[in-house]
């Protein structure tokens, strides 16, 4: 990982980190974090959901293999509940939050499938980079994700 050309302010996206693994689910945290996010973490689908529908968030990560509930199936039913034009008791969306997938199953056909789902805006492969991740949060806030506001230029000429 590293620190340079990652750590701008995002405006204070609020992110949901769904991740089984406490490890790197504490990575992604404290990246996040770094990144100016307010983050909240969680280790299930079913705590996700919970999380979920208690705040707003204007990004989730999920981890694509977790017991129980994999993170594509957890997007498939915060799609059906929340996605485009959904209405819930009390809640209505305009559209889920951006999505991003983390696996270490890149080739798997599902995850690439799942590349063009509602809201999935990136995935990022284990064990990733924290360019990647900052890269996708960098583009939710310039697309106008969230309360953020336009984030400063990159430096450095990585390539993309």
């Amino acid at each position: 990982m590293t620190g340079g050309d990652s750590t701008h302010a995002t405006g204070f996206l609020r992110a949901l980190v769904v991740e089984d693994d406490e490890l790197v689910r504490q990575t992604i945290v404290e990246i996040l974090q770094r990144m100016g996010c307010q983050v909240s973490a969680v280790r299930d689908a079913q705590e996700a959901v919970l999380t979920f529908l208690a705040g707003q968030f204007d990004l989730i990560t999920l981890d694509h293999r977790m017991p129980g509930l994999t993170g594509m199936e957890l997007h498939r039913v915060l799609s059906q509940e929340f996605g485009a034009g959904k209405r819930t008791t009390g809640f209505a969306a305009s559209r889920l939050c951006d999505v991003v997938l983390v696996t270490g199953y890149g080739d798997d056909p599902e995850v690439v499938r799942g590349r063009f789902g509602e809201g999935i805006v990136g995935v990022v492969q284990k064990p990733f980079i924290e360019e990647g991740l900052g890269r996708i949060v960098r583009g939710i806030v310039e697309k106008g994700g969230g309360p953020g506001v336009p984030l400063p230029e990159e430096t450095g000429g990585r390539p993309s």
